[in-house]
Formats: structure tokens, sequence, C-alpha cells
């Protein structure tokens, strides 16, 4: 049984990891992530059910936050659709469920947990085998770039990021064969050449400080103390797009027009598929006619650069103020769940709270939460996160029973 929720767990990951580069061999991969994103909807049901002939067909109170929190950012950006339609609903609904993908997937995986238990800390070996097939696909790729499809840089540090993480995190019985790895993870993060890459180390290197040797849980303040450093790595760009190139340059009108759109069209934003996501590029939106952005050298119909590498803009723009305070509930929600693993495991809240640190960090860089290379983040924290709860849940049960 161990062994084949082990085999099971592994390809999912595999999956997860090489994704973006199986979508250029294989097409149906294009839909795996959203395909597991959008499972969440049944295993809810019958896991409801299943409680029910138990007689306590209640959720818990943090997966309905999560479900309350994830309907209402949903119905309030399709009634905003539906009050302007600036896109056929085929795009709408696409991107509905693009941007609510990585709480979905989160939601998934811990049903699938429940389907199928693993200890993601005993998985030495899964995790070994992932790293060494990932960069040795990475340094092959870079040679023979004309026959395989080589990852890009952000998908090399968003996975080599997450499988250093995993090999820090996991007990060790080969520790030679961890240490290979890691280096060899290390080396990818290196040579990515990604400011993210460095600030990733470094956050990753103050929080095991922290919370292995000075055993202190992470707080919301020290989390706003390492985003300095990491402004202070990655200032040359900030300075750049947002002080040299404010007003002329994409990042700084995708964030300057995103305001001006929340204001407009305050509190629910234009909706989905309107500005600054996937399909708002892909299906050309008319909002970037709307507000001159469409004659822009670099975000103009005919070029569509960097229409959506940023997040807090897309939010803002496609949802409002109100959409954005939503999302920003569902992650004070995780943050909250993550918090509550450190009374029970430290390496897992280690693990828990990086991946949650790095996916802020990318916020501010990249499209953070929507991006399709971190996806794999939401899997990994879904299965540690419902670990904790069943463990919690059994806990209460027995004091319930001592008390009776």
């Amino acid at each position: 049984m161990a062994k084949r929720n082990e085999i099971i767990w592994g390809i999912i990951l595999g999956l997860f990891i090489f994704n973006m580069v199986l979508e250029d061999i294989l097409p149906i991969t294009n839909v795996f992530d959203e395909c597991i994103a959008l499972l969440c909807i049944p295993l809810a049901c019958i896991d409801f059910l299943k409680h029910k002939k138990q007689g306590h067909g209640k959720m818990n109170a943090t997966k309905r936050m999560q479900f309350v929190l994830l309907f209402l950012f949903l119905g309030l950006g399709l009634l905003s659709n539906a009050l302007h339609q600036y896109q056929p609903l085929w795009v709408v609904l696409v991107s509905a469920v693009l941007s609510t993908k990585f709480f979905m997937i989160l939601i998934t995986a811990g049903y699938l947990w429940k389907m199928f238990p693993i200890d993601l800390e005993k998985q030495e070996n899964m995790t070994c085998t992932l790293s060494i097939i990932w960069f040795v696909y990475t340094v092959v790729s870079a040679v023979f770039s004309n026959v395989l499809a080589c990852p890009q840089a952000w998908d090399i540090c968003a996975k080599a990021s997450l499988l250093f993480a995993l090999l820090v995190f996991c007990e060790h019985s080969k520790v030679w064969l961890s240490r290979i790895c890691i280096l060899l993870m290390l080396i990818l993060l290196l040579f990515s050449g990604k400011e993210k890459s460095y600030g990733a180390i470094l956050v990753f290197v103050v929080l095991y400080y922290l919370v292995v040797h000075k055993k202190v849980q992470t707080k919301l303040r020290y989390i706003l103390y390492m985003a300095v450093p990491v402004t202070v790595l990655a200032w040359d760009k900030i300075y750049y797009y947002y002080v040299v190139g404010q007003g002329r340059f994409a990042k700084s009108v995708m964030t300057s027009t995103s305001f001006q759109i929340a204001k407009d069209y305050f509190p629910l934003g234009t909706g989905f598929g309107t500005f600054g996501s996937t399909y708002a590029a892909k299906h050309y939106s008319p909002v970037y006619h709307l507000y001159g952005i469409a004659g822009h050298p670099e975000l103009g119909e005919e070029t569509r650069n960097y229409l959506t590498d940023q997040f807090w803009p897309l939010l803002l723009g496609e949802n409002g103020f109100l959409g954005t305070i939503i999302y920003i509930g569902l992650i004070v929600v995780l943050f909250l769940q993550v918090q509550r693993v450190y009374y029970y495991n430290k390496k897992k809240y280690l693990l828990l709270i990086y991946l949650l640190v790095f996916m802020l960090m990318t916020t501010f860089t990249e499209s953070g939460f929507m991006q399709p290379m971190v996806m794999v983040y939401a899997f990994v924290m879904g299965l540690i996160l419902e670990e904790y709860e069943e463990k919690r849940n059994k806990k209460l049960e027995f004091f319930v029973r001592e008390e009776s």
C-alpha cells in the first residue's frame, strides 16, 4: 500500500514538475493542472457525503472558509463580466479557473491525500529521483536546444527551489545522495540567472536559521523584514521599470492602468479575462484599447510581450478592490493554516512557510499565485496541510472521547 501510494504521488509530482516541458510533446498535458484543480468540487461532494453517512457531514472550518472565499471571488468576477461583457463566455470561464487554480489545487491535494495517504518527509528516493531527472534534462536540453524543449529560466528557478527545499526537508537514509541532489539544485538556482533564485536561497537560509535552530515561529513582520534584502537584490530592475521607465515601460504602464481601472470600475473591476491574464492577452481584450495600451510598442496587439507577467495589477484590473481583498483573504487563510503546523512539526512548517514566502516574493515580479510553474507548490502544500489536519482531528477526537 505504501509503495503504491509512493508511485502514485511520484507520477503526479513528476507531471507537475515537467508539465511545461511536456506541453510541447504531449498537447493533452496542457490541461493537466486545470483538471487537477477542477477535481476539488466533485471530491468535496464525495467527501461530504461520505462523512454524512458516518454521522458528521460538516466540513471543517478552514475548508469552509476557503470555499466561501473562492465562490465569492468567482461570483463577483463573473458578475462583473455579466455587467460589462468585454469577453466571450468561454474566455471568461477559462480565465476564472486559471485565476483560482492555485487554491483549487491546494484543496484537491488534500482530498487526494485522504484517499492515498503519504508522508513526504519519508520520500527521499522519490525526491532524489525527480531532482536528478530535472537536472539532467535541464542541462541536456540547454545543450541540444534545437532538439529538446528547454525549460524557461523562471521554470528552472521555481522547480529547483521546490526540489531543493524538499531535499532538505526529507529524512536522509542515503545522506551522500541527498547532498549531491541538493548541490545539483543549488547549481540550477545559481545558473538560472534570476534574481528570485538568489532571493530564494537567502530566504531559505534565514527561515532555516529561525525555525530549525532558534525554534522561532515565523511572524508576518519577519516576512516583511526578509523583503528588504530581496528588494535590494532586485533593485536594479525595480528602478529601471518603475523609476526610469515610469509611464513608458510595460510593467509601470500595466501597474498604473490597473489602479485606474479599479477606480473606474469600482469595486468589481472589468471581469475575468480582461486585463493582465493569459486569455486577456491571447484573446486580446477590448479593455486594452479603451485605456490606450493597444498602441504601446511592447503591449500592443501585434507584440503582446509583457501582458501576463504581473500579479497585483491583474487582480486590481480584473477583480477590482473588492476581488483583491477577497484574494488576500485566501492568502491569509493559507498563512494561518501554515502557522498551525509549527506546533506539530517544525520541518514541515519550514517547508510550508518557505514555499508561501517564495510565492509572495513572486507576486511582485511575475504573476505569482497564477503562474503555471508554481502549481506544484499548491499541490505539495495541500498534501502536508491535510496530513496535519487529519492528525489534529484525531487528537481532538481522542480528547473528546477521554472527556466523555
